[in-house]
């Protein structure tokens, strides 16, 4: 196998070297190295645990998708991911939703996709937290974010940032990705 295996890191290295932030549940560990939602829940205590703040990565196949279970994928992997983590503890909690159909093949689900599915994602911390809670915790989209989508993605108003991957490893993309401009969103 080639790859960068995501994650294959102990916090006490991350720690070592400043790092103050790490993923878990990134769909790479989930496909490839089996990891379940108790494994990646597990990830999150302990990142938690040690100080840092944990990106909970959460998306669904394009098989789940096409038979419209995004938003209950999401929901199982978001409530199971955040299991025992306390409500004092979500200042260092962000979620990226990344579709798994769209993370490097180009495809990005459309703004309208991305931010049903964030406002679903915070009705659900409301759910288990309260509303206060869940505005403030910051929901990214991770599927593909390309200098042509990230404008209208990032005009929509439960869509907090980009986790960006490929497009990261090209200066004038990222830049201009960085730099995004919000359009006004229809009402």
């Amino acid at each position: 196998m080639n790859g960068a295996y995501t994650g294959a890191i102990s916090t006490s290295m991350l720690k070592s070297i400043g790092v103050e932030w790490a993923l878990a549940g990134h769909s790479e560990r989930r496909v490839i190295f089996g990891e379940t939602d108790d494994y990646i829940n597990a990830q999150c205590l302990k990142i938690i645990g040690e100080g840092m703040g944990v990106m909970l990565c959460i998306g669904e196949s394009l098989e789940e998708f096409e038979q419209d279970l995004a938003g209950s994928v999401c929901a199982v992997q978001l409530k199971k991911g955040l299991k025992g983590v306390s409500k004092e503890d979500l200042d260092k909690v962000a979620i990226a939703y990344e579709p798994v159909w769209a993370i490097g093949t180009g495809k990005v689900a459309t703004p309208e996709i991305a931010q049903d599915v964030h406002a679903k994602c915070r009705a659900i911390l409301a759910e288990m937290y309260d509303q206060e809670a869940a505005d403030g915790v910051r929901i990214l989209y991770g599927g593909s974010v390309t200098p042509d989508s990230v404008d209208e993605l990032m005009s929509q108003p439960d869509i907090d940032g980009a986790l960006v991957g490929g497009a990261s490893l090209d200066s004038e993309k990222f830049a201009r990705i960085i730099n995004f401009k919000t359009v006004p969103v229809p009402v």
